[in-house]
């Protein structure tokens, strides 16, 4: 089959979302199709052997992007479309036939504005008047009632995005968890289909060392630093769990400095790296005693779990989201329902050597669920259905 990936997050510079895209490109041209990816995200034109056309776009992203998609699209109609986030899906389905359209969700975006679902340090419950004159708080640069004047704009945003999800042949959700909020909107032709991993690849990237150095023992913590992936939980978890084990810190974000202040006041030892590539990323994740995963918003499919899962890293996580989808509590990891247990679940995995080895295995025979040999015919089936 001829498959298009539309997606304005791609490597080389990309979260979670831009790599599960590229690992299902690679997954797909493995298995025989012809594979070419549509981005505005800038970089190679030929990165892992395929075709990326990268698009320049000038003027505000949430218009002229989906505009770029779509012009980019035209002519293509012997190609199935599989669009990979929500500005290349609302440009991917302003085409002439959004009937061969696939579309995979990865956050909230369609039931959410900020595509988060956290409203001032905990989950919002739903959208409307009320929530969203509390959501707009730091997040408009206006005082309340001046920011409530952004509401309508956004309501009706958001009902764009799901007429324009209404008119895709199949949504994708990567989670039951992502799933049940769609089904929850009304969005139809809906099915699950997680994010691809290929392990192989992850301990061949992990095995050569990284560019910085380690302490020989330590936790981790990979991503935004930022309220919804509870960067504010972090510091005061590993303080807790008083394991006098240093915690590294890969990632970026609006709370890096706090996160500082509040290691050097809990006497934490903190070992902050910034943005690290992604081969840096599993290199660290490979070497570490134990991922430290706080998220506080409903993670839909994180894709630095399913990377500890391919690795074998132990790993302490926040149940939210589909999180529990990744995670066999006990079995792949340890899933914690409240701060303290977070802290008691980092403290286990510090001192049980037995604990940490019998998760190792757990996590790698776990990681086999999200593999291309497990997945790759699931995606053929839906573009199947396209043509």
């Amino acid at each position: 089959m001829k498959i298009v990936l539309t997606s304005e997050v791609y490597p080389p510079r990309a979260g979670g979302a831009g790599w599960s895209a590229r690992a299902l490109a690679l997954a797909l041209r493995d298995a025989g199709h012809e594979v070419s990816v549509v981005t505005t995200s800038p970089g190679s034109e030929d990165l892992d052997g395929l075709r990326v056309r990268r698009l320049r776009v000038r003027g505000r992203k949430r218009f002229a992007q989906p505009r770029a998609f779509a012009a980019a699209l035209k002519g293509d109609a012997a190609a199935v479309v599989h669009a990979q986030h929500s500005l290349s899906a609302l440009g991917s389905l302003a085409g002439a036939h959004p009937e061969r359209v696939a579309v995979t969700v990865r956050d909230h975006w369609p039931v959410c504005f900020w595509s988060t679902r956290i409203s001032r340090g905990a989950p919002c419950p739903a959208c409307g008047l009320v929530p969203m004159s509390r959501c707009v708080d730091g997040h408009v640069k206006a005082p309340a009632p001046l920011s409530w004047g952004a509401i309508p704009y956004m309501m009706r945003d958001l009902a764009l995005k799901r007429r324009a999800l209404a008119r895709a042949g199949a949504t994708l959700a990567v989670s039951e968890a992502i799933a049940a909020e769609l089904r929850a909107a009304g969005v139809p032709r809906l099915q699950v289909i997680p994010n691809i991993v290929d392990a192989r690849e992850a301990e061949r990237l992990a095995a050569e060392p990284p560019s910085f150095p380690l302490p020989e023992r330590f936790l981790l913590f990979i991503g935004k630093l930022e309220e919804n992936k509870g960067a504010l939980m972090l510091v005061p978890a590993v303080a807790a769990a008083a394991v006098g084990l240093p915690l590294v810190v890969l990632g970026e974000g609006t709370l890096a400095h706090k996160l500082k202040f509040e290691a050097a006041s809990q006497g934490v030892e903190l070992h902050m790296r910034g943005w690290a590539s992604r081969e840096d990323v599993l290199r660290a994740l490979g070497r570490a005693s134990a991922l430290v995963f706080p998220s506080l918003w409903d993670e839909p499919l994180s894709r630095v779990l399913l990377e500890a899962l391919a690795l074998g890293t132990p790993t302490a996580a926040m149940d939210t989201g589909g999180t529990r989808e990744i995670l066999e509590h006990e079995r792949s990891g340890l899933v914690a329902g409240d701060a303290g247990a977070l802290a008691e679940a980092v403290r286990r995995l510090a001192f049980d050597e037995r604990l940490r080895e019998r998760l190792r295995a757990g996590a790698r025979a776990r990681a086999q669920a999200f593999s291309p040999e497990a997945l790759v015919a699931r995606y053929e089936a839906v573009y199947r259905s396209l043509q």
